[in-house]
């Protein structure tokens, strides 16, 4: 009995071994499905910076589905909430390129995460000090100004370590996705049989891993070449990057009657809210898998090439919903995703890090931020009630036309002889 207990736990643990090495070598981080003696310098940077993105999208998940809950239990009526969840998108407009701009002033990039991401923990405790409508707006308000920076700045050190020490972005980037499902999912049982008093909690605790991932991060060498004070402004008169700011805004903006009223239009359908539930985690699946294998699919394919990939899939989604499809079509359209967000993210993403000198990166960061997401995405949403009101699944095909300009805009950037930032 004895030999046989020792010979299962050699197996078992064997099995895991095996398990473990064929996870890291699925998202590239081993080379072989064996456990080396030692780590790559690439391998370590990549775990040095993929739990980044896991505590940022693990605050993104407990605040995104259940923060809105906390409010109204802090007696803040619809309209109230509205004002307050939209505080960051105003903010980001105006002082996410400020930021951005400071950072490239220094030439740093973790010296500003860990700044903050400690600002964003301390502000976050002062609700559970405060109470009524404009107390609460006006620290989203100041939380909005530096949580709305904290993503742009970390998708800029990655980028740029990913162009010094060929790590893979998309891999990295994979883990905000996985852990932005399990908030979301594990979130929902953490608060069974608690008061909503409990999702600030949830909040600050992620938060604070925040701060300790920031820690660990490495720090980027500072370019040769000075940035000049004038970067924003060369970036705001270049030709390239305002048309592709605008056509990256308009694909992402292309979601926004999805976001804000898909799912009231497939219970209008008569979709289980069960249903509903694994259509919305399909299309996060799939844009898990294709970050995971994003290098081989796209090797070949520019960064207006992946932008285009994405609207031209739009075009066909947003028409395809304008007709309030059965189950089973919006099962193939909601593989969809993994194109018109996840494509048209990576191909922004490369843009900033393959046209952009690196002086100025953090800026272009910055501004594709504020002008894509901020303005771009933000008026899009604003918009997007009002359209499915007035014109119920037909307001998809104003998201198709989105898609469409976004086209024309593309076939704009290659005829320029010329897109590189110089």
């Amino acid at each position: 009995m004895a030999t046989y207990a020792n010979n299962y736990e050699t197996n078992r643990l064997s099995l895991l071994k095996q398990t473990i090495c064929l996870l890291l070598d699925s998202f590239g981080f081993l080379k072989d499905p064996r456990l080396p003696a030692f780590l790559s310098a690439r391998q370590i940077l990549s775990f040095r910076l993929a739990p980044l993105y896991g505590a940022l999208f693990l605050t993104i998940g407990f605040q995104l589905p259940f923060w809105p809950v906390w409010l109204e239990f802090k007696g803040l009526n619809l309209q109230e909430i509205g004002i307050v969840l939209a505080a960051p998108v105003w903010v980001k407009v105006v002082f996410t390129p400020l930021i951005a701009g400071t950072a490239d002033h220094f030439g740093k990039r973790k010296a500003p995460l860990v700044i903050l991401a400690i600002i964003c923990f301390g502000l976050f405790n002062i609700y559970f000090l405060v109470d009524g409508f404009w107390e609460i707006l006006i620290v989203a308000l100041l939380i909005g100004i530096f949580f709305s920076s904290f993503t742009p700045l970390a998708d800029n050190l990655v980028l740029t370590l990913s162009q010094t020490h060929q790590i893979d972005y998309a891999r990295i980037r994979l883990w905000g996705s996985i852990t932005f499902i399990l908030a979301s999912v594990f979130g929902g049982q953490l608060l069974t049989g608690r008061s909503p008093d409990f999702i600030p909690v949830m909040i600050t605790a992620s938060l604070l891993l925040l701060v300790l991932c920031s820690l660990f991060l490495p720090e980027i060498e500072k370019s040769e070449a000075q940035p000049t004070k004038r970067g924003l402004r060369r970036l705001l008169r270049n030709k390239g990057f305002l048309g592709f700011v605008v056509m990256a805004g308009l694909v992402q903006a292309s979601h926004a009657v999805l976001y804000s009223s898909g799912t009231l239009q497939w219970q209008s359908q008569g979709i289980s809210d069960a249903a509903i539930g694994f259509l919305w985690a399909e299309g996060v699946f799939v844009e898990i898998l294709l970050f995971a294998f994003a290098k081989r699919l796209f090797v070949n394919f520019s960064p207006v090439a992946l932008l285009s990939l994405g609207a031209i899939a739009g075009l066909l989604r947003w028409v395809a919903m304008a007709f309030e499809p059965g189950l089973e079509t919006l099962v193939v359209v909601q593989a969809f995703h993994g194109l018109t967000f996840a494509a048209a993210h990576l191909g922004a993403m490369r843009f900033i890090a393959e046209k952009v000198p690196q002086e100025v990166s953090a800026r272009a960061q910055g501004l594709y931020s504020a002008i894509s997401i901020g303005i771009i995405m933000g008026g899009g949403l604003f918009l997007s009630g009002f359209l499915y009101q007035e014109f119920a699944s037909f307001a998809y095909f104003y998201m198709a036309a989105a898609c469409l300009l976004a086209l024309l805009i593309a076939v704009y950037l290659r005829k320029l002889k010329q897109i590189v930032l110089l």
